[in-house]
């Protein structure tokens, strides 16, 4: 068969297209290669990310679980706070010192580190508490290689010390009787939920005769070691509710609006039969301009000594709105058979304020000594001398009655005693009887800051959530 050579222009034209041919799949294999290699590198920043997300809920969970466990009393606290926390509650016995770790790690590359803890509540009640976690995911050279943030919002709720969040409450933690230090000897403090003592410093002077020491573990005292480190009698001393041996920061004592800051420039004493009536249009009802009733309907009077003898009395009534009685000078003394006598009988103990001199942490003037004496009937009031040493003179007046649930009314007081010293009364069977609502008594007429005592704390529940990616290399 005769064979025909190409033509010259044909050799030309096939040697191009084969290259063009090869470029283009040259072109299409890279651009595969490329998105495969994109892909990959996305699914891996994204398994990063996943992963920096989830250190960040680790976290949370190991902070939350750390709080609620040892620092439980943190949780109504800022973060920024932590270190030096105010101590709006005793600590409870079993709280550890010191604050949790706020940065730690999740396996081998993984770290969180918490960026804010923001309490919004009431220490008496609970809240909500805010958190800021960041997780990391580190490279071989400890840079990140991918970060999230996690925010959450967990319910804060109040408990007893002794009880979990969702048993019944022992009691309200609230102190009926405060005090630095205190020397109860045969009083009685009675009131299954509030009828509670705390004592600031009771642990730094133990008497001798008792079991423990200072260097005791709290959570180690037995209720008879109580007993005995507050100067009680294991035989005639009564507390209803909790024996707290625990510092807290204590409110200011009240003072009357600056307004009315004239009524100090001359206090009168109270030497003889006296009777204060709150909102009153009479002179002599308000202690002939000693007393100055407010815009809000409370009667601040402001007065030195008060010293009455044989049959004298000094006569509270707040059927028109609360009374407060503000001592300046050193003393309050009730010789003989005299007394003070709160009408109506059906009042709130908070409805009379009976107060002292601030704090004197550095003994500026002499402590002032106040002793108490109802008359026939109970004294329903609060009396707060952060700067005194206080006691109830003659003692059981009027003994207490107390229901089946152990809540009690009577006594010599009817309401809480606030000092620096208790220990005037101790050889008395002197009463206090502590209302059930004590507490929240002084939370809703004082303010937020009264309403002090041993609480624990506990987050639950997480009530918003969000995360976001921050950095991913």
């Amino acid at each position: 068969m005769k064979q025909y050579p190409l033509a010259t222009d044909e050799n030309g034209f096939i040697l191009p297209l084969v290259l063009i041919v090869t470029l283009i799949l040259g072109a299409g294999l890279m651009a595969s290669t490329t998105r495969a290699w994109l892909g990959l590198t996305g699914a891996v920043r994204q398994s990063q990310a996943r992963s920096a997300r989830e250190v960040a809920e680790a976290g949370l969970s190991q902070l939350i679980e750390t709080l609620n466990r040892n620092h439980a009393h943190l949780l109504v606290v800022d973060v920024e706070n932590w270190s030096n926390p105010p101590l709006f509650s005793a600590i409870c016995a079993n709280a550890s010192t010191g604050v949790p770790a706020t940065t730690g790690t999740i396996g081998s590359n993984g770290k969180y580190t918490l960026e804010n803890y923001n309490f919004n509540g009431s220490p008496f009640y609970g809240g909500k508490a805010d958190l800021r976690m960041r997780g990391e995911i580190l490279k071989s050279d400890n840079s990140t290689a991918a970060a999230a943030i996690v925010e959450q919002t967990v319910e804060i709720k109040a408990k007893s010390c002794n009880t979990s969040f969702d048993e019944p409450t022992t009691t309200s933690g609230f102190p009926g009787l405060l005090a630095q230090n205190v020397d109860m000897g045969g009083n009685d403090l009675k009131g299954r939920l509030s009828g509670n003592l705390l004592c600031l410093q009771c642990v730094d002077n133990i008497p001798n005769k008792c079991s423990v020491s200072s260097s005791t573990p709290l959570d180690s005292y037995s209720e008879s070691d109580k007993i005995c480190v507050v100067g009680g009698n294991q035989n005639q001393t009564e507390v209803d509710g909790e024996i707290y041996l625990s510092a807290i920061d204590l409110p200011p004592v009240p003072v009357p609006p600056k307004s009315m800051n004239d009524l100090y420039n001359n206090p009168p004493d109270i030497t003889s039969n006296t009777t204060i009536v709150a909102a009153s249009s009479n002179s002599s009802e308000l202690l002939n301009g000693a007393c100055r009733v407010g815009p809000d309907g409370i009667t601040h009077c402001v007065v030195n000594d008060i010293d009455l003898k044989g049959q004298d009395t000094l006569t509270v009534d707040t059927n028109g709105g609360p009374i407060r009685i503000y001592v300046d000078g050193n003393s309050v003394d009730f010789g003989g058979k005299s007394g003070m006598k709160h009408i109506p009988p059906s009042a709130p103990s908070s409805n009379f304020g009976f107060f002292g001199r601030p704090i004197d942490p550095t003994n500026q003037k002499t402590d002032q000594e106040v002793i108490l004496r109802g008359r026939a009937s109970t004294n329903n009031m609060w009396a707060f001398f952060p700067d005194a040493s206080l006691g109830i003179k003659g003692g059981a007046g009027d003994d207490v009655n107390c229901d089946s649930t152990g809540e009690c009314t009577g006594g010599d007081i009817y309401g809480a005693v606030w000092g620096k010293n208790w220990g005037l009364s101790n050889g008395t069977g002197a009463q206090i009887a502590v209302p059930a609502d004590m507490g929240q008594q002084l939370y809703n007429n004082f303010g937020t800051a009264y309403g002090i005592g041993m609480k624990d704390y506990v987050a639950i529940g997480v009530s918003k959530w969000s995360s976001f990616i921050i950095d991913n290399q």
